[in-house]
């Protein structure tokens, strides 16, 4: 008997500690987000933007509602500093129920290209190995390489870190010619061809000028590289 009584104290304790699923709709951050982003389409901004938000109200619980719609206006901008302010109506079911002012920044985002893995150097990057992750484009330097066509085919020059941005400095055309490789240099002059066995001082790649050494007079001089195993001098 007593036990019965427990369970039933213990089903009463339950069923009022877990409140009950109001129906309604929620609106979040990303919704005022998305009609943000149409009020800045309609005002002429091409593009897609993330947004930052420092005042305003961009979460609402409207309970009981079965249509919701967000409206922004009088959206105004700062061009210098990204900055930006908007009014938002929130309408539900036909009739407005809330407004707020927005203020926050803007950013145009963009498309990089960067290693899906950390790669060594000398690796010959290939379409697998790049992936594409938005990046806010005021955050890509000029010496940034974000374009997927000025990628594929380079070679890395020192070992590439997964989903970093690459630099021009981190890649380079395909080295066919190591340093310390003994290669045969050809000067061409007027009716003239003079061969000879030189070192290769730095890598290269083909069509790049590099500094070889002459193996027999040590002399040091610059010259293109044609192929895997040789170099040419023209003269003017």
């Amino acid at each position: 008997m007593r036990l019965g009584k427990l369970v039933i104290i213990l089903g009463f304790l339950l069923s009022v500690s877990v409140p009950l699923q109001a129906k309604g709709i929620v609106l979040t951050e990303d919704d005022v987000s998305a009609a943000l982003a149409r009020e800045f389409g309609e005002q002429g901004f091409d593009g897609s933007f993330e947004f930052e938000f420092f005042g305003g109200q961009t979460n609402f619980a409207l309970e009981n509602a079965k249509a919701a719609k967000i409206m922004v206006f009088g959206l105004k901008t700062e061009a210098d500093s990204n900055k930006f302010t908007a009014k938002a109506e929130i309408f539900a079911d036909g009739g407005s129920v809330a407004q707020t002012t927005l203020s926050g920044k803007y950013y145009t985002m963009g498309e990089a290209w960067v290693p899906v893995q950390d790669l060594e150097k000398g690796t010959i990057l290939t379409d697998d190995m790049l992936k594409s992750v938005p990046v806010r484009m005021n955050r890509v330097k000029a010496l940034n390489v974000i374009d997927k066509a000025k990628l594929v085919g380079m070679q890395a020059q020192r070992g590439l870190k997964e989903g970093k941005i690459i630099n021009e400095k981190d890649i380079g055309p395909i080295v066919i010619m190591p340093k310390g490789k003994i290669v045969t240099s050809v000067y061409l002059a007027k009716g003239m061809q003079i061969t000879a066995q030189v070192e290769v001082l730095e890598d290269g790649a083909k069509g790049q000028t590099v500094e070889v050494r002459n193996t027999k007079s040590d002399k040091k001089f610059y010259a293109k590289v044609v192929d895997a195993d040789t170099v040419e001098i023209r003269a003017d």
